[in-house]
């Protein structure tokens, strides 16, 4: 082969073999997908959209949806009070919201708890991020009824900046894995 006609094939197997290759890729005749997801939770699909509402914490400020608007939120529900394992659970979310630098206020904590909390546990709550907000007792139940139910008294869940409940973790999840989700989230969504 000449040198002419050689540059002429490298040429064609550079910028053309990939063309078709994406092309019949995404043609009728292959039906191939890739094999799973890169996230550590379940995705919610389709999402479930948080109603309009507006409770009250236990210091009686007020919660709406709106306030869970524009940012991402870490929620935890669980039935039952919140015993030392839950206060355990709540201290690796405020870490995973820790661990994403500049990122941490476009992060918001929300534990939704279906009994009513004792005010020692609430104090505990408080020690670990006084942002934290807390919605038990009647509250908790009208919010946990919008969750998708755990297999377990308990789950965590992720939700969108406009109030969409996107992923899903099942008690005793990694928070690694958690982090990691949270970390594309962000990174995907970036509004720098």
């Amino acid at each position: 082969m000449k040198k002419n006609q050689v540059a002429i094939v490298a040429v064609f197997l550079v910028f053309g073999v990939p063309v078709i290759l994406a092309t019949l890729l995404h043609s009728t005749w292959f039906d191939w997908r890739p094999d799973g997801t890169r996230n550590h939770g379940e995705l919610i699909s389709p999402v479930i959209a948080l109603p309009d509402f507006s409770l009250a914490m236990p210091d009686q400020s007020p919660v709406e949806r709106a306030d869970l608007l524009e940012r991402w939120q870490l929620v935890h529900v669980r039935s039952g009070e919140c015993s030392e394992a839950c206060l355990e659970h709540l201290y690796w979310l405020r870490q995973v919201r820790a661990a994403q630098d500049r990122h941490q206020p476009d992060i918001g904590l929300l534990l939704i708890a279906t009994d009513d909390l004792s005010s020692e546990t609430l104090e505990q709550i408080n020690l670990l991020a006084t942002d934290f907000r807390v919605l038990h007792g009647a509250e908790g139940q009208y919010m946990a009824s919008y969750f998708p139910q755990p297999v377990e008294a308990q789950a965590s869940y992720i939700l969108d900046p406009m109030a969409n409940i996107i992923l899903a973790y099942e008690a005793g999840a990694d928070p690694n894995g958690i982090r990691r989700d949270l970390r594309r989230l962000l990174t995907w969504t970036r509004r720098d």
